[in-house]
């Protein structure tokens, strides 16, 4: 009895470790966005405390995507999307939660950036660089396996310090994530 109750659970260890992840991971930091309005934009406060990511393509066409959201996001529900940008738009609209969305390129460096302002709108930014300092900015952490592990800064402009370090003049984003890789 014992030995078929040890089977059992190595047997479900086992094809759990199989199973890509589709798990959310973790997300910390503050920011705000723009809310654009009929009559005058907003600035929505965002302060994300989940993170996915995933690949698509592969070789020169390889990108990575890093998605910070406020609210537990459904991981099954956009890996099995067709569409998934459009699977994050909807959540965004029928939830009404902010999130961030960052493509990277095959050399990791930002491609694209999209931010949800909790209407089900979706802003596109693109990066921009003032004086040697990206819009926005993404350091990896080394060694994470299966992770990614790392920041997401923001900003407008470069002021930098006495000491001559850049900094933004206007920082929309610091946000801190550790989130499994899909595929």
């Amino acid at each position: 009895m014992n030995y078929r109750l040890s089977a059992v659970a190595l047997g479900v260890c086992l094809m759990s470790s199989a199973i890509p992840a589709q798990e959310s991971g973790t997300a910390a930091g503050k920011g705000v966005m723009e809310r654009p309005g009929p009559a005058k934009s907003e600035m929505v406060n965002f302060a994300p405390r989940f993170s996915w990511a995933y690949q698509e393509g592969t070789g020169a066409k390889a990108s990575t995507w890093i998605v910070l959201t406020e609210k537990e996001p459904p991981v099954r529900g956009w890996m099995a999307a067709k569409d998934r940008a459009e699977a994050r738009r909807a959540w965004c609209e029928k939830e009404k939660t902010p999130w961030v969305a960052v493509k990277l390129d095959a050399q990791r460096k930002v491609d694209l950036y999209f931010l949800c302002p909790a209407d089900g709108g979706m802003n596109t930014e693109m990066v921009s660089t003032i004086n040697g300092l990206d819009s926005i900015v993404v350091k990896m952490e080394s060694g994470s396996g299966g992770r990614l592990k790392g920041t997401l800064r923001t900003g407008q402009g470069n002021c930098p310090t006495s000491s001559g370090a850049d900094a933004y003049c206007t920082p929309t984003g610091d946000y801190r994530f550790d989130a499994p890789l899909s595929k």
